[in-house]
């Protein structure tokens, strides 16, 4: 490639999103684990397509092996971020975030279930040793609740 190539390409990559995105979105990125759970959970946070948004690839052997896979990005169309997350058993939701006051971002859901209609806040922001995040539910439309809080922190890494 020559020098007018490789210029273009870095333009292109620079304005695929506002650098607001890629900020509210950093911390996100790395590879994290539940302290005292580091053998049964892993979230592996990552960049992809020229830093315009995050995928996660969770393991959680608590209970079983379970596997999913979340994709956090900015939608430029809704004026937000949008959370999609699969998992192995074919189940998949999709919320849309916003900024909050903490520097990280608050989702917001909705689902059917036995109960009735159960709508859900999740926080997601930084904390000095990694990530924290709580959710907060509402069914039929009653007070919200808390439903518990975990934090993240850096996985240790083996040698190669």
């Amino acid at each position: 490639m020559n020098s007018l190539t490789i210029a273009l390409l870095a333009a292109v990559a620079a304005n695929a999103h506002p650098a607001e995105v890629e900020q509210q979105l950093a911390f996100m990125v790395g590879d994290w684990t539940i302290k005292g759970l580091e053998a049964n959970y892993r979230d592996n946070c990552t960049w992809f397509d020229a830093r315009s948004f995050v995928i996660c690839d969770t393991t959680d052997n608590r209970r079983g092996n379970h596997h999913s896979i979340a994709v956090l990005g900015w939608s430029a169309a809704g004026g937000h971020y949008t959370y999609q997350q699969y998992d192995e058993s074919g189940r998949s939701r999709t919320e849309p975030c916003y900024a909050n006051s903490e520097k990280g971002l608050t989702c917001l859901g909705e689902m059917r279930t036995k109960d009735g209609l159960v709508q859900t806040r999740s926080f997601i922001w930084p904390t000095a040793s990694g990530l924290g995040i709580r959710q907060e539910k509402s069914v039929n439309a009653g007070p919200w609740t808390d439903v518990g809080r975990i934090d993240y922190v850096r996985r240790a890494h083996s040698p190669q």
